[in-house]
């Protein structure tokens, strides 16, 4: 939409607003303008003592908070006394609904637009078992155990039970005697395979 369009659409619902408050006014009389002044004052009350709690909170910006908070409540609740004194309460209740909903929309646009954008940190892919040492394929074995011990996903549970048994048969594989040895002694959640096998000549440094 063109911007004078828009700056008249703006003064033609500012007047129109003016004129129903002033209407709203005068339905509501003693009474219901006192109830209207307090329910502001309680409003810039709370928005004052919240802007108060903020980081960096000024005096200067605590009373603006609570003002501008309290001038919008009078001057809603106005407009809303006005609207039913001409529309009747249905069309006034219908009008601030849609009212609401179009604010809690603005605001949800606004919030997710001003949101910090989360970036994935890249995960690097774990090297396959053949690629690590005896050693390092040791502490694996010890920390899936340990992750196998916790609640955790079926689906994860699962891609650890499979990793765990092609390190099994890795250890086998790069020393027979060593992995026989080893489930001989009984292993334990807290026994490491790895101290038992030695690596191949092209898969380590040596024994583990």
């Amino acid at each position: 939409m063109p911007a004078p369009l828009v700056r008249s659409a703006q003064v033609l619902a500012l007047l129109v607003g003016a004129a129903l408050a002033v209407v709203g006014g005068l339905a509501l009389r003693g009474p219901g303008l006192v109830t209207v002044l307090v329910t502001a004052t309680v409003v810039g009350t709370v928005a004052a003592g919240l802007a108060s709690e903020g980081p960096g909170a000024a005096r200067g910006r605590i009373l603006d908070a609570g003002g501008r908070a309290a001038g919008w409540t009078a001057g809603v609740l106005l407009v809303l006394a006005g609207l039913a004194a001409v529309a009747g309460v249905v069309v006034t209740l219908l009008v601030a609904g849609a009212v609401a909903t179009a604010v809690l929309v603005v605001h949800l646009r606004r919030a997710r637009s001003t949101a910090p954008v989360r970036q994935e940190a890249p995960v690097s892919p774990r090297p396959s078992v053949p690629e690590l040492s005896c050693r390092e394929l040791g502490e694996e074995w010890l920390q899936s155990t340990a992750l196998l011990e916790a609640r955790v996903e079926p689906a994860l549970r699962r891609a650890v039970v499979d990793r765990r048994v092609s390190i099994l048969d890795e250890l086998e594989r790069r020393d027979g005697t060593g992995f026989a040895r080893w489930l001989a002694e009984g292993p334990t959640t807290s026994s490491n395979p790895a101290d038992h096998v030695r690596d191949l000549p092209a898969a380590g440094t040596g024994a583990a």
